[in-house]
Order: structure tokens, then sequence, then C-alpha cells
């Protein structure tokens, strides 16, 4: 039963207004059968195609009455004869017009009404997911906000929807990251589950596809906003946008009857969860990078203020404005305590991410990323491996961590990383390109402290011409 409408449905409304038993158009047989339907959809289909064999086989007449002549001179009379299906429509004959009655009321509470193809979202959301709802009407409740229920008097919105997909995704990205990204060993007794990725990796990996961000780019991309059913005094938002794709894969769950691989073939073709390169997703950002140092110096990460520059007066579609409030330390260079920076990027992570690098460049150039002044630190190629580990043990510095690759001409290339600065070297022995990397990072970590001599930067930079 349908609730009384406060409102008449929105004019020029994408979705078409939810039907009710005895709406909707006529279909036959021939028709249905080219659609995707539920098990009592499919069950109305037998019932026809049971009694078209009849009529086959002679036993009912071209207008499915029952062919009095059939079962003459058998023990069985044909008047005495009874369907074994679909007695609910036999009146001395096969009643096809209650059936097509039923047929019909049924396929329209499940199907929505079809529009040109290039206004049509049912067919817009079969293309982009690769599914093929049972019941389209899960695909409009998929986008409705509990706003534009509310006020347009509708039985529910996407909020569970979006709670089962919320959960789903989850599970889908994990089982995927598992898939690719670890292995049993039935060697190694111990431990038999190897990942490639430790705890923190995996998570931090996993967020790159389900997190809101994520979820609302890629909904954004695919131009979900224009499905979303607000309610008019709601504003266009990215958290809608995250909260249908989500609802979306729920959608999905119910109509299958919860049919993982269908979801997952539908989440991968909308978040492409093919991990070719997790190194490159996992790279540490400078957003990750500034707010470790601003936490470790301040207690706190710096605020980070993201809004929609409204382009041709409207909010959404616009690119984003990143306002970063950020501490330095206390210093003789005339720079106050507080300082911000307003940068602007086409999304909320570039923008967020460009603040950040703004504002560790800053810090790094004015001297005062560290404090190595009572150190007593001056980098010496021979011993600079050891340097750098005597000011982690110090505890001024992080631990510092080694990568290596062979390059060709025998050579090795050592990539040193170290509390958020770099260094390479590259050299005939796996020691040597080594020590290169950490002198390097060396005059780097004392550069970022404003103490770095122009005598060590020349060494440092004659040494990677070697």
């Amino acid at each position: 039963m349908r609730k009384k409408r406060r409102k008449p449905w929105p004019a020029e409304c994408v979705w078409p207004e939810p039907l009710i038993e005895g709406e909707g158009e006529s279909w036959d047989a021939d028709d249905a059968r080219m659609l995707k339907l539920d098990a009592a959809g499919e069950e109305l289909l037998d019932i026809k195609a049971y009694f078209d064999a009849c009529v086959e086989e002679g036993r009912l007449n071209e207008d499915y009455s029952l062919n009095e002549e059939w079962g003459r001179g058998v023990d069985r009379p044909a008047a005495d004869w009874t369907p074994e299906v679909g007695e609910k429509y036999w009146y001395d004959g096969f009643d096809i017009d209650a059936w097509e009655a039923d047929l019909s009321s049924h396929i329209n509470l499940l199907k929505i009404p079809a529009q040109p193809l290039e206004q049509d979202p049912v067919y817009y959301l079969r293309d982009v997911t690769g599914y093929e709802f049972i019941n389209e009407n899960l695909l409009r409740q998929a986008f409705t906000r509990r706003a534009f229920a509310e006020e347009y008097a509708l039985y529910g919105s996407n909020e569970e929807l979006e709670f089962i997909g919320d959960t789903v995704l989850n599970t889908l990205v994990t089982r995927e990251m598992a898939k690719q990204l670890s292995e049993t060993l039935q060697t190694l007794p111990e431990a038999p589950f190897q990942s490639v990725l430790d705890e923190g990796e995996l998570t931090r990996l996993r967020n790159e596809f389900v997190s809101g961000e994520a979820l609302s780019a890629k909904a954004a991309e695919l131009g979900f906003d224009r499905f979303i059913l607000y309610g008019s005094a709601e504003e266009h938002s990215e958290k809608a946008l995250e909260d249908a794709m989500e609802a979306l894969i729920g959608a999905i769950m119910v109509d299958s009857g919860w049919d993982w691989d269908a979801a997952e073939r539908a989440a991968d073709r909308l978040l492409d969860l093919q991990i070719a390169n997790p190194e490159e997703l996992l790279k540490q950002t400078f957003y990750d990078l500034f707010n470790a140092w601003h936490q470790k110096r301040f207690g706190a990460i710096p605020a980070y203020e993201l809004t929609r520059i409204k382009v041709k007066g409207k909010l959404f579609g616009g690119p984003y404005q990143c306002t970063i409030r950020f501490q330095v330390p206390a210093n003789d260079r005339g720079l106050s305590a507080d300082q911000r920076f307003d940068v602007e990027a086409e999304t909320r992570s570039k923008a967020r991410e460009e603040a950040a690098r703004r504002a560790y460049t800053f810090v790094v150039a004015n001297g005062l990323w560290m404090n190595l002044t009572d150190a007593g630190v001056i980098p010496r190629f021979e011993d600079s491996i050891n340097q750098l580990q005597e000011l982690f043990q110090k505890k001024y510095i992080d631990a510092p961590s080694y990568e290596f690759e062979e390059t060709t001409g025998g050579k090795w290339h050592c990539e040193c990383l170290c509390s958020g600065v770099n260094g390479y070297g590259t050299a005939a022995s796996k020691v040597k390109a080594k020590k290169k990397a950490a002198f390097m990072v060396l005059v780097r970590l004392l550069d970022a402290a404003g103490i770095c001599r122009p005598e060590w930067k020349e060494q440092m930079w004659a040494m990677g011409e070697e």
C-alpha cells in the first residue's frame, strides 16, 4: 500500500515515480521471457509454457479450452482432465486473460518503465556494474536519500542498503587483497599464511578503495550524482556519493540473493580492484609525512579545512580549496608559531596533499624540520651509516631504511629514507652505494635543521657524479 504523497513527484526526475499494483503496461509471455525475473515470475512463465505444450499435443484447443475428443476410448475421459500446474487459472480452460493480468502486475512491480537510453538510469547502471537487476526498484532505493523519502512519503531510503554495502565492500576488497597479495605455504607449519604486506599496510591499502573519499571520487567520476534523489533542502555532497556507491553494492547483494561473485564482479568494475602495484598505492604522502611530524612535535595533526569552490554559481562540481593551519617550533627567524596556507586542486585528496606539501617545504626551507643543533654531527662519508644509526639511537631521528636494486652494468643503487628525508647512491658495491645514500640523508637532515654547511652539500653532489 502506497503512502499518501505529501507533494507531487518532482518534474523531470531521472527516476519515475514508484508504481503500485494495477499500474503499468501490459506484458505478454514473449516479452517477459527477455527479462530477468524472480522465482514467482519464472513460475508464471512456466504455467504459460505448460498450457502451450498442452495445445501443441492436442489436449487443449487453440483457445486453451479442453479438447473433448482427446482421450476418447481410453480409461480416463478428457472431461476428467485437470492441469498439473496453474490450477488457479483453470476454469473449463486456461484463463489466459487472468494469467496475463497477474504477469503484468508482477512485472510492473519489479521493473522500472524504460526511458530513452541516454536518460535511462537502469540501462546506465546495468552497463557500469555489469549486473542486471531482477527488482529494479532496488536501484532507485539505492539512490534515495532519507530527506527525499520523508519529503515524498516513501517507505524507506538507501540507509539500510548502504549499511550492507559498507560491510560487503570491506569484505570484497579484503578478499581480493588476500588473493593477490598472500599465499598459504604448506612447508611453513608455524605460520602457513604469508602476506606480502603487514597488517598496517593492508589496512592502508584497503582504505585506498573503501574510504569515503575514494568511494565518493569514483561515484563522481561515474556521474552518479545525477541519479541521487536529494531532499529539496539538501545540498549535493561527497557523503551522498559515498552512500550511493555503498548502497548500490548492497542492492546487488539483496537482489542476487547474496551472490558474492556477482557483487565482486560489480565492485571490480566500479572500483578496479586489481592491485598491480601496491607499493605505489602505499607510497608515503606529504599528508602522512607532515601529519606524523606535527603530531610528534605538537601532539596533534594540523587542521585541514576543505571547501568546494563555486563554479558558475553552482557549489557542486567545482575544485576544492584546502586551508591548512599548523605550528612551527620557536625560532630566531621571525616566524610566527602559527602558520596558514590556502591551496586549490580538483579533488579533496589532491588539495589536502598539496597543502601538506606546501607546509612541509616551508618548514624544511626554514630549517625547522628537526632539532639537531646539539647533536654535534659532522657528516663523514666513511662513517655515514653509523652516524645515522647513532642519531636514531639517541632519538633524534626515525630509524633509517635502505632498499637496494642491481642496475645495468653490474652496479648497485641504494635508496635511504629517514624522518621524511631521502637519499640515494649508486656504486660498484652495495656497501659503497649504501654509504652514499646515508651521507646524502645526513646532509639533507642537517639542511632541514638549518645547520648545514655549503661544503657538505658540495661533497654530497660530487659523490653523486662519481
